[in-house]
């Protein structure tokens, strides 16, 4: 029987009391200072927002964005027309205009 005291081994893994402490520690204070960035970029964005030219610009985002939906609409509602028929009416309009063109004026002697 060996009865030599022998020291007590850790194992590799473990780590001491006081390192584990300083994590937690570090790791509360990473997730504090996050947390207020957030909150203070949050409030920037809230008071930009009130500005004159972020208004101005945020206005007329608004209006092209309902002036391309009333271009779709009325693109919808639109009636088709087949392409025979408007090119006959065309050609109507144009041998309308030429045929006023042709008559030449009469001198008044």
């Amino acid at each position: 029987m060996d009865t030599e005291k022998k020291p007590r081994e850790q194992p590799a893994e473990s780590k001491d009391i006081g390192d584990v402490v300083g994590d937690l520690i570090v790791s509360g204070a990473t997730v504090l200072a996050h947390t207020a960035a957030e909150a203070v970029v949050k409030r920037v964005r809230k008071s930009a927002a009130k500005t004159g030219p972020v208004k101005a610009i945020a206005k007329v985002a608004k209006k092209a964005r309902k002036s391309v939906a009333a271009a779709k609409k009325a693109k919808k509602a639109a009636p088709k027309k087949s392409e025979k028929k408007t090119g006959k009416k065309t050609a109507k309009k144009i041998a309308k205009k030429t045929a006023k063109k042709k008559k030449s004026k009469k001198s008044k002697r």
